[in-house]
């Protein structure tokens, strides 16, 4: 066989123009292609890989947190049950005060209301008893009362000191004396009445005896600018203001203890 070296080295021309065009038109697109493929292909792998991480990291969070429910929900459970017990107690506290704030109210307002009745039946009872002696004084023997009353009030006149007796006659002469009586008075003991005044006064004196039943019984001597009184009516009315202040005295000191 016949080799010419001119075929040859056509040959060996044509073989390095085409690897020539293949590297430059056909062998660089590929590996472009190939490299941008294998780019391609690592930033998939890369997410993937990102993913699966992000996968197992959620897995994991989830497992952990799956594990912690039961314990968090009886955390949950026992400080709601303590939220619950303190509440609870609050309020039984509360109502617990409250009850006895009201019950100490009652308490006092029915002291109060008892020590009302109480004095109002006290001040019935002074009306009453005052009442009834008024009466029974009125039905008494004029010389049996107002007697003694009279010579009371005499008494108390001439046992002033001098100056309360100068005082009492005013620079008069007759001293003019207004008597006024439960009762009738006696012209003997009218008289009677006169001539002690004057000489408790050192001068003589007028007079005037007036009848008034309101008096119940006694005297009252009646000077220019004094009152000398012997009476059942002052006295019911001093017993009936004493017990009044009595009760007053005694609803002040329970308000305060």
């Amino acid at each position: 066989m016949h080799i010419d070296g001119w075929t040859i080295l056509l040959q060996a021309v044509n073989f390095l123009i085409l690897v020539w065009l293949l590297r430059r038109f056909l062998y660089r697109p590929v590996l472009a292609v190939i490299a941008e493929r294998q780019a391609v292909t690592e930033q998939v792998r890369t997410e993937a890989e990102a993913a699966r991480q992000a996968a197992e990291t959620a897995r994991r969070d989830l497992e952990a947190q799956r594990t912690a429910l039961p314990a968090e929900r009886d955390r949950l459970i026992a400080a709601a049950r303590a939220e619950a017990e303190a509440e609870r107690t609050a309020l039984l506290e509360k109502a617990r005060t409250e009850a006895d704030r009201a019950l100490e109210e009652s308490r006092g307002r029915l002291a109060e209301e008892r020590e009302q009745a109480l004095a109002a039946l006290r001040r019935q009872a002074a009306e009453l008893g005052a009442a009834l002696a008024a009466r029974l004084l009125r039905d008494a023997p004029a010389d049996v009362l107002t007697r003694p009353l009279l010579d009371e009030a005499l008494a108390a006149v001439e046992g002033l000191s001098d100056a309360r007796r100068h005082a009492l006659a005013n620079g008069v002469a007759p001293v003019p004396v207004h008597v006024v009586a439960a009762n009738s008075l006696p012209a003997e003991d009218a008289t009677r009445a006169g001539d002690r005044l004057a000489a408790a006064l050192g001068r003589p004196v007028a007079l005037d005896v007036v009848e008034d039943s309101s008096l119940i019984a006694g005297v009252e001597l009646h000077f220019a600018h004094s009152v000398v009184r012997r009476s059942w009516k002052q006295t019911l009315a001093e017993a009936k203001e004493e017990m009044t202040r009595h009760d007053s005295a005694r609803v002040d000191a329970d308000a305060v203890a």
